[in-house]
């Protein structure tokens, strides 16, 4: 689910955003022109559009953790879930949805004015003060939120995890569950850096729109990397914590590597992927096999 709105943003943000601001679609248009109308005002309402929708994934993502936390035993299992197919249709839908709601205000009033700008080297995204403070605040009290609201999750999950580790020493699952609890802290707090790191350019946004703006551009240049972080981030924390996805990821750059070179099964020493089940699972298994 979060997978279509973080690559849906990477396009967006790829194309009308970078493209834009170092030069890429200059050709199309002619030097020093300034143009107004309704394509300036989707350019930037698609942008803040999907960003919530980013910002909803972040909540859920959370929320997931949370309730992983709560019951451990589901983490990582294909068995237990709390997550049902019928809630997630209702989730989909919220989340595509809510959105409009927060961008239509902000764009769809006429009175408010959004152009581009065509110079020698970019093609800048302006609009008037009142719109500018007023996108920075739904955009800032979005980022503020999910914030607080993904602090506190992560916080309990840290507590909970922490309270089964003290708990349980001598169990025969002790291995298995310290790798899934790992794996859990591990990318909840990896999220919720980045997410705090993307907060404090919000704030820092609001902040200066207070003094009359004159930062602007260099706060946007210093958004820039924390929204390739935002839409980038969340499979590298899965592929930093999950041993099955790295076994799998191996497996397919080896198959790609003997396909494409034409090599032989040795050259390539192909390793073929087994059960999804962790190190430390196989492990307590033998051992209790043996006793």
């Amino acid at each position: 689910m979060q997978y279509y709105s973080e690559v849906a943003f990477f396009i967006e943000f790829t194309i009308f955003m970078r493209l834009r601001k170092y030069g890429g679609i200059n050709y199309l248009f002619e030097p020093n022109e300034k143009l107004v109308g309704i394509v300036p005002r989707c350019v930037s309402g698609f942008h803040y559009y999907i960003k919530i929708v980013v910002y909803i994934g972040y909540l859920l993502f959370a929320t997931n953790r949370l309730s992983s936390a709560i019951n451990i035993s589901a983490y990582n299992s294909v068995n237990i879930s709390l997550w049902t197919p019928s809630l997630m249709k209702k989730i989909v839908l919220i989340k595509w949805i809510l959105p409009i709601f927060f961008v239509l205000p902000t764009h769809a009033w006429p009175y408010f004015e959004y152009w581009f700008i065509v110079t020698s080297s970019s093609i800048r995204l302006a609009n008037d003060e009142e719109s500018t403070a007023l996108v920075a605040y739904v955009d800032g009290i979005w980022c503020l939120s999910t914030c607080i609201y993904c602090m506190i999750c992560y916080l309990v999950t840290c507590i909970l995890i922490r309270k089964n580790w003290k708990r349980v020493n001598t169990d025969s699952k002790t291995l298995a569950q310290a790798s899934a609890e790992r794996s859990l802290l591990i990318s909840a707090i990896l999220s919720f850096i980045v997410l705090t790191l993307n907060t404090v350019v919000q704030v820092v946004t609001i902040v200066n729109s207070w003094g009359g703006m004159q930062d602007l551009l260099f706060i946007q240049d210093l958004s820039y990397p924390m929204i390739d972080l935002m839409y980038s981030h969340f499979p590298w924390a899965l592929l930093s914590t999950s041993s099955v996805m790295r076994k799998h990821l191996t497996y397919d750059i080896k198959q790609f590597l003997r396909t494409t070179l034409k090599l032989d099964d040795a050259s390539v020493n192909i390793i073929r992927v087994g059960p999804t089940t962790s190190p430390m699972t196989r492990m307590t298994t033998m051992r209790a096999s043996i006793k």
